[in-house]
């Protein structure tokens, strides 16, 4: 601010100059009259939404406003129009999905597709705190992502898991065994399941033998799916630890289960069938999406006869009459040439246009075989017309796959 006297006197300014030569100086106007009529404008327009919205705390409580309004009351109306919109559009597959059995849904590439997506966010609400988000195991649960299997990789032994639950159980000390020869079985067993490069000492064998672990490991310690008695043999551990030989020597003195000792481990999985959690339908895309992990049984085609009769039995009951309507018979393409094809697919996805149900790509893919002359990108193209119309004349909408 200059010190020198104010050059201009009558202007109504404050003395305050922002540079030397004293062209910017500070001046003692009133506001434009909108910014004041704004600003009374914003102060009852807070009076008044802090009337209606839940807004400052008075006495302890927070104000709930006249309009009854909240997040929570909101997001639940989002979510039940979610939902809503869910069972209308996916109404005839996840009829499907309850009809089939769980062979014939692995079976069927839809519906196990289907399946599989839509038991994603189910395992990462019930089953990933224990078994982890990909089904690699927790500290002390086990993995699912493999092929070891304490009860079975059957769709049907899955299901049984999941259904009726698990409770593991090891009795603690064998047959009195001591300290230091759970050490010393211990050791055997661990080198014994690291294969080719275990050194195990033959002589540990017979206190293996000699304890009662044969009775449930079995010979050639592979264990017993019946029992739930792990396999010994292969180097995957129940309850794996950095320290494998103090966590074995545990389980062989204290056990598995044994609720009276304060150091047993426990294995107990919930039984899911039986409680309110999850409904039948989401069961059986749960058991579909932990047998897809990695380690489930094979299943085994289907009789001809049986496939003819049952597959997509569901779908196709629903989708007989509806077919013979001309706008949902596809056309079927004279030959595999090219010119035959993407004919087809051309048609096919103009009857798609016709009735709003086009699926979003079907078109890009045309255009692209058509500069490529690429016979299988037309199949392609053609394959995903068709099933538009089909799943049209089931859901009466068509969406893409999933």
């Amino acid at each position: 601010m200059s010190e020198d006297k104010n050059p201009y006197p009558g202007e109504n300014n404050t003395g305050h100059f922002w540079d030397d030569e004293q062209d910017l100086r500070e001046l003692d106007n009133r506001p434009p009259r909108w910014y004041m009529q704004a600003m009374l404008v914003g102060i009852v327009a807070i009076v008044v939404y802090s009337i209606y919205y839940p807004s400052i705390p008075w006495f302890g409580d927070s104000y709930k406003g006249t309009a009854g309004w909240t997040q929570i009351t909101e997001m639940k109306q989002s979510v039940a129009e979610l939902e809503a919109y869910r069972e209308k559009k996916f109404a005839a597959t996840e009829q499907a999905i309850a009809d089939s059995s769980l062979e014939d849904i692995v079976r069927d590439d839809e519906l196990k597709t289907y399946a599989i997506k839509t038991a994603k966010v189910l395992f990462g609400d019930n089953c990933a705190a224990c078994h982890g988000a990909g089904g690699q195991g927790n500290a002390g649960f086990p993995v699912l992502a493999d092929d070891d299997w304490l009860y079975g990789g059957s769709l049907a032994k899955i299901n049984q898991s999941i259904s009726n639950g698990r409770r593991g159980n090891m009795p603690a000390r064998m047959l009195g065994i001591t300290d230091e020869q759970a050490s010393e079985l211990a050791t055997f067993l661990i080198e014994t399941g690291k294969g080719a490069q275990g050194n195990p000492n033959s002589a540990s064998k017979a206190l293996y033998l000699s304890k009662g672990c044969i009775g449930c490991h079995g010979p050639t310690l592979a264990g017993n799916q019946i029992l739930g008695a792990a396999n010994l043999s292969d180097s995957i551990y129940r309850f794996k630890a950095e320290d494998q030989h103090a966590s074995v020597v545990r389980t062989i003195l204290h056990g598995v289960g044994q609720g009276n000792n304060p150091q047993t481990q426990d294995g107990v999985m919930p039984a899911f069938g039986h409680s309110k959690v999850i409904d039948a339908v989401q069961l059986k895309k749960l058991v579909v999406y932990v047998h897809q992990l990695g380690g489930g049984d094979p299943v085994k085609p289907a009789a001809k006869k049986a496939k003819a009769a049952k597959v997509k039995a569901p779908v196709a009951a629903k989708a007989a009459k509806t077919l013979k309507d001309p706008k949902y018979t596809p056309i079927v393409a004279k030959s595999d040439a090219f010119a035959d094809v993407i004919a087809a697919a051309e048609a096919n996805y103009k009857t798609n246009l016709a009735q709003n149900l086009a699926w979003r790509d079907t078109g890009k893919m045309i255009k692209e075989a058509k500069k490529s002359k690429d016979v299988a990108l037309a199949k392609k193209a053609n394959a995903q017309a068709v099933n538009a119309l089909r799943q049209a004349s089931v859901a009466l909408t068509a969406s893409p796959r999933f």
